[in-house]
């Protein structure tokens, strides 16, 4: 009986002194919450965030030049998930001219995450993420637009991106 409850004070001794893990470190590769960065790195200021900022600031400007220039000619836009190539989104700077609607941008926050492995369908690593308010203006009418926005960026250029946002600010302001 001795050596039974001299076992299990032993034992106890062991487990009571062995090395705990960390549970987030040991489970962060399994993780289902959706706030943990599995395996990226988190940029707040980089040349994509830069290209991002340059493609908002023509829109405010009403640069269709410098706004074209920041997209790939290939680029998908996933409009509120209406999807479109880069003509068809440009057509916003027509429709603001012929309107007469003026445009001012605050930026909330911008970032940038980078990605230790190409994203298996279409080899992006490195995504620009942003929350804008769009302010219109046409005459005495004033509405605000916020925008929430994912970029893909590769070689330099924005080659795919998503908007969310509720378009009936820009409605109500285009009659």
């Amino acid at each position: 009986m001795k050596k039974i409850i001299l076992l299990f004070v032993l034992a106890g001794s062991i487990f009571a002194c062995s090395k705990k893990e960390d549970g987030a470190a040991a489970s962060a590769s399994t993780s289902t919450d959706p706030s943990a960065v599995l395996a990226g790195v988190v940029i707040d200021t980089s040349a994509n965030v830069g290209l991002v900022m340059k493609a908002i600031r023509a829109i405010e400007s009403g640069d269709s030049a410098a706004y074209r220039a920041t997209y790939a000619p290939d680029v998908v836009f996933h409009d509120n998930l209406d999807s479109m190539g880069l003509n068809e989104n440009m057509t916003m700077f027509k429709t603001m001219a012929e309107k007469g609607i003026k445009l001012k941008v605050e930026m909330g926050p911008v970032w940038e995450n980078q990605f230790d492995k190409p994203s298996k369908k279409k080899g992006y690593t490195n995504y620009v993420m942003s929350k804008s308010t769009f302010i219109f203006t046409r005459g005495e009418k004033q509405t605000k637009m916020v925008i929430f926005a994912v970029d893909a960026i590769k070689d330099g250029k924005q080659v795919e991106e998503w908007l969310h946002y509720d378009r009936s600010a820009f409605v109500e302001i285009s009659k």
